[in-house]
Order: C-alpha cells, then structure tokens, then sequence
C-alpha cells in the first residue's frame, strides 16, 4: 500500500517504520534535523519488540513531494494538526483514507470537516516512542496498541483488513466498535497520567512509589471517570482493564512517563495542556462536575507555560 506518514516523530516514525519494513511504499513528511537526518541514513527504530532496524525511504518536508497516496496516518501533536490536515488532503488518492492518532478528542472531527467523515479513520495509540536523536526512534517500552475505527457506526470489511495489515507488519493492532467510545477510554487512561507526570516532571515508578502521589491520581482518575460519565461515555472498565496490565508489567513499565511531560521537560515550544487537561477542566465545568484536583494542576502547568512563553 502507498502511505503517507504525516510527521515522523515518535508515534508516527514507529508506526511508518514498521509498515516500510513489511514492503509498504511509505514516505514520510519530517521536517529539519530530523529529516535531513532521514534522508542521509534512513530512518532507524529501536524497539524492545520489534528489534533495531532502518528502513529508506522518500522523506520530504513538502506534502507536494510525497505523490498520491491511499492512506494517510497522522502522526503529528495537535499543536500542529491543523497543518497536517491540509498535508493530508493534498497527498490523499480521492478514495484514500486517513488515520488519526492524536491525544485528545476534536482530532478526528476536524479531519472530517476536511476530508470528509466517511475517509476519517478514528485511531487510538498506547505507544510510547519518541525521538533519541534526528533520524532515531526509540520505542521505549515493551508494550504498544493501537486500534481502529470509524468516526461513525461500527467496523466494516476495509476496516478490519486494515487492521490485519497493521498486524501483518508486527503492530498489535485491532478494531474497535464505537470510535468515539474508543477516544474517550483512551482519555480515561491518558489524562490522569499525563497531567500528574507533567505537574511533577514524573515517571509512573514516582508515582506507584509515593502513597501520596498515588492517591493524587486516584482522585484525577475519579475525576475523569465522572466527566466521561457526564459526557455520556462509561469508561471504567477500560481504566481498570489498563491498571491491571500496568501491575502486571511494573518493571519494565516504570520509567514510562507522558509525552506532554516529555514536551514541558525539553522546553518544547508547545504542549498538548489544552486538549488534554484543558478539555477535562472545561468539560467538567459546563457539566457541573467536580474536577478541583484537575483544576490546581493545570493551573500550575498553565503558569509553566506563561512563564516559558514570558521567557
């Protein structure tokens, strides 16, 4: 399959890597060191699971370079998904379809204002790789997921052959029946975790160490059960089936921490605060839910940003 990998970072370098070594014609749209990097020496991934490997393959910082292309996975932050949208529109085939895989909720909508629902592919990652060095990508931990979905109505033929490509080339991979559903379990895993370990600088090991800590995310956690549950979504079960992998793995999953944490650590820029913390907070609010403990930490991560910002 021709696929497009609309940034090359962590999550999108992994993921495109992997499909570039199962023989998919992949190109990837990178930009600075890290893609000067790809083009000299190819794109390698350090995997745990998957082994260290490089694959080469056409990488451009221009959407106009990639040519047209039957899938489009997006593998960008939403501080720029605005970008990667267009991207996608100009390298997609007319029946071509795209796979978002951002945090937060409003990715896969406003994909389909673009391109249109019905080509919208709502994905959901648990996958922490980032970029050790331009032309790197380090899978830092030995789990991955992703799953698969339609922005409405339940899995078709195309969509689980997908999926099984996605599998075919080493990705655990699989469909679920309700991508929104599917969105808002994520976020019941993602937000506590994200927001407790970017307040601290934290890894998961700090806070399983730490009584105290633990119970500060127990409480953000009940904070997000009730806001899902406001939202008309239930979510426990998807938290408590993601806790109970978490003991079974601790060793090898303690120094796992979030990629927002990892963006306020390296005085990145942007982060992702507003559409993961922010979008609790604010939720919770027009719906009457109490989410004070959300509230004070996204204040103290909101005056971290004003002050790099400041700065």
């Amino acid at each position: 399959m021709r696929i497009a990998v609309i940034g090359a970072g962590g999550v999108g370098g992994f993921l495109g890597g992997l499909l570039a070594r199962a023989g998919h014609e992949v190109a990837f749209l990178a930009r600075g060191p890290h893609l000067q990097a790809i083009r000299r020496q190819g794109l390698q991934v350090r995997s745990p699971q998957a082994g260290t490997f490089t694959v080469h393959t056409l990488a451009s910082d221009d959407p106009g370079d990639l040519g047209e292309r039957e899938l489009a996975l997006l593998g960008v932050k939403m501080y720029d998904f605005a970008a990667a949208t267009q991207a996608a529109s100009r390298v997609l085939a007319p029946s071509g379809r795209a796979i978002t895989i951002q945090n937060g909720l409003d990715a896969p909508d406003e994909l389909a204002a673009a391109i249109g629902p019905s080509r919208v592919i709502a994905g959901t990652a648990a996958i922490e790789a980032t970029i050790l060095e331009p032309g790197v990508i380090g899978h830092l931990i030995p789990v991955h997921q992703l799953r698969l979905a339609a922005l409405e109505g339940p899995p078709t033929e195309p969509l689980n052959q997908l999926a099984g490509l996605f599998r075919e080339a080493g990705i655990t991979a699989a469909t679920a029946p309700d991508g929104r559903q599917a969105l808002w379990e994520k976020m019941g895993i993602l937000v506590p975790f994200a927001t407790l370990t970017s307040a601290g600088n934290l890894t998961l090991g700090d806070i399983l160490a730490v009584p105290e800590a633990e119970e500060v995310f127990r409480r953000l956690t009940a904070e997000m059960l009730s806001v899902a549950s406001a939202c008309g979504h239930d979510v426990a079960a998807a938290v408590a089936a993601y806790r109970a992998l978490v003991d079974e793995n601790a060793g090898s999953m303690g120094s796992f921490t979030s990629s927002m944490n990892r963006d306020f650590r390296d005085g990145k820029p942007h982060t992702e605060l507003e559409w993961i913390t922010g979008k609790i907070v604010r939720l919770g609010l027009e719906r009457g839910v109490d989410v004070t403990t959300h509230q004070a930490l996204y204040a103290l991560l909101k005056a971290r940003t004003h002050r790099r910002e400041a700065a």
